[in-house]
């Protein structure tokens, strides 16, 4: 019989054990995204291989978990023995998020050799090959032009690399010592958590740790399946256009529906457009992950997730649609952008069903800047064998305002919760120079609730031939607004700003080359407003333009608020504008017709 404080305590060291998995991971990796950015996740199933703990990780990442598992363990069942390690990062045949995000999978045995359950890492490789530096392109023809694309193999034999299955992988990417330090470190992961699981084994005994899964995968389904229970039954649906594919501007129609039944959630992607020919598809491993985001956000944010969190939902989407792509469709870049704006429009769907559990729309996107230059520290070329250095900056953005408050400036939101890296370790990595780093006043949209500032980070190129390649979202497409709350500021990507050789670039571009003297500008999207904003407090918005959300004269424009010369609220002439004048317009987007800067798409 399994009493309560044994449970608790398994369970408890379980949830551990994942966190324990990313420490490891991240004090072995080369990368500084990994080592620094915490751009990786850790899970850990039971012997059929049901997700029983995770870290609190990359939601993107761990969304794909059960895709994973399931793919990966398909083929080898029955057959992994201690030590033996499965690598893969195939969208399509290992269930991966994207080819960047390689994942290992570990068996998990007792000091007798039963299997115990498995282990998983997913780290974010800075390269992978392909055409382009750190493999982040959107405008390739197919997932052939991606990058390498590895199945199911064995990377480890009873402890030790599989040579050729090694070789192969790293005379395929650019870096070697460092991607082979980024396998070591996800191995490592792998092998601190086989070693705590069999601690637990042999102090509980592996039957009481197998109970021990099972209950909680029972009880947060239990959980999640009440939360389902109590909202009305109902169907609600959503549409959102996502600004092209790296190829052209063209909008790409996001459509989704949303049905409450019983205990039950069904997600149905059905009128999303057909997939396109850049790599912004995003696998259906990623489709049912960001559903599960959406679950656990909006339903159950205090339910431990498991398999239990995603057994009560469905997800489908029509077969060749830009959420379920067919190959040869390249996905790669759908794990920073597309996943995001997927959330977004989750959120926004289930707004009038939990209304208190939403966000307006944030500036959803990873904002990912591959910069890649000769390496500025001559010992460092030296050891690791290479002239030129990669690095990965993702900038931040503006959240969406919800009932409980502001959104945050300058955060990363839904499924993309790296870390942003520091001006210093960019300095030293590359030739460039930080000449701005700021929040961007009246970015964020207005709102009884305040969406998030937008951010602004400008780089100074320090010699020639540095090569830049921009993956981004909501230069075109706003944050929406929620319940008459306005739209947050679109986001802006410049080379060269407020000179005679100013550019304005596209949110997805091609990889381009800056040379010593030129400046590029990243200045995030704002997040949406969520309520009116003449609901807002007068006092709250003098409070914002002393604290630099909000300038003086959008206090007026946007909130109705007039400010003394000391930054007071000038009560009569508030009072007087506010019930002289009508409410803002909130952001509405419509859902069979949106104009898209010249472009306007319609759906019959």
């Amino acid at each position: 019989m399994l009493d309560q404080v044994t449970y608790q305590v398994i369970h408890g060291g379980l949830r551990a054990l994942a966190q324990e998995m990313k420490v490891s991971v991240m004090r072995t990796a080369y990368s500084p995204i990994v080592a620094s950015g915490g751009d990786m996740s850790a899970g850990i199933a039971d012997a059929a291989g049901r997700v029983v703990a995770q870290g609190q990780d990359i939601p993107a990442q761990l969304g794909a978990l059960p895709s994973s598992f399931a793919a990966m363990l398909g083929g080898w069942e029955g057959t992994l023995q201690p030590g033996d390690v499965l690598i893969g990062n195939d969208a399509y045949l290992c269930g991966s998020n994207h080819v960047n995000d390689v994942c290992l999978i570990m068996g998990a045995f007792t000091e007798d050799g039963e299997l115990l359950g498995h282990v998983c890492t997913r780290t974010h490789w800075m390269d992978i090959g392909g055409a382009t530096p750190g493999s982040f392109n959107a405008r390739v023809p197919d997932m052939y032009a991606e990058g390498l694309r590895i199945p199911t193999l064995l990377a480890y034999r009873g402890y030790e690399p599989v040579r050729d299955v090694w070789e192969l992988i790293f005379a395929n990417v650019r870096g070697r010592t460092e991607r082979e330090w980024d396998l070591r470190a996800g191995f490592a992961g792998c092998t601190t958590a086989e070693r705590g699981l069999r601690r637990m084994a042999s102090r509980y005994g592996a039957d009481t740790v197998r109970q021990v899964m099972d209950r909680a995968v029972a009880e947060t389904e239990s959980r999640v399946r009440a939360r389902i229970e109590a909202l009305p039954d109902g169907r609600y649906t959503a549409v959102d256009w996502f600004e092209g594919d790296g190829w052209t501007d063209d909008p790409i129609r996001l459509e989704v529906a949303i049905e409450i039944e019983g205990s039950d959630v069904r997600v149905d992607w059905t009128g999303t457009d057909p997939q396109v020919k850049g790599g912004v598809n995003l696998p259906m491993s990623s489709t049912v992950g960001v559903a599960i985001y959406a679950v656990k956000a909006a339903l159950a944010p205090d339910v431990v997730p498991n398999a239990g969190l995603w057994a009560p939902l469905t997800v489908t989407a029509p077969e060749g649609c830009f959420v379920n792509p067919l190959p040869p469709a390249p996905t790669q870049a759908s794990a920073s952008e597309t996943i995001q704006r997927c959330a977004d429009l989750l959120m926004r769907c289930l707004a009038p069903a939990v209304p208190d559990a939403v966000m307006a729309g944030t500036f959803a996107s990873a904002t990912v800047l591959m910069i890649e230059g000769r390496d500025p520290i001559e010992w460092r070329r030296r050891i690791l064998g290479r002239e030129r250095a990669l690095i990965m900056d993702n900038s931040p953005g503006g959240m969406g305002g919800r009932l409980a408050g502001d959104g945050v400036s300058g955060i990363k939101v839904h499924t993309g919760n790296a870390r942003v890296p520091s001006i210093e370790s960019e300095e030293f990595a590359v030739p460039l120079r930080a000449v701005r780093w700021e929040r961007i006043p009246d970015t964020g949209g207005a709102g009884r609730e305040r969406g998030g500032c937008g951010v602004a980070r400008e780089w100074e190129v320090l010699e020639d031939n540095v090569s830049l390649t921009l993956m981004a979202e909501r230069a075109r497409v706003p944050a929406f607004g929620l319940f008459g709350g306005r739209a947050g500021s679109t986001a802006r990507y410049v080379v060269n700003p407020g000179t005679p050789d100013e550019r304005v670039l596209p949110s997805k571009t091609a990889p381009f080359v800056l040379n010593e003297g030129d400046h590029f500008l990243l200045q995030s999207a704002g997040g949406g407003g969520y309520g009116s904003p003449l609901d807002r407090a007068p006092e709250r918005v003098a409070d914002d333009v002393l604290d630099g959300y909000v300038s003086a004269a959008a206090a007026q424009q946007d909130y109705r608020v007039v400010l003394d010369d000391a930054g007071a609220v000038a009560g009569p002439a508030t009072e007087q504008l506010r019930s002289a004048a009508p409410a803002p317009a909130a952001s509405q987007v419509d859902p069979g017709e949106w104009t898209y800067g010249s472009v306007t798409s319609s759906r019959s």
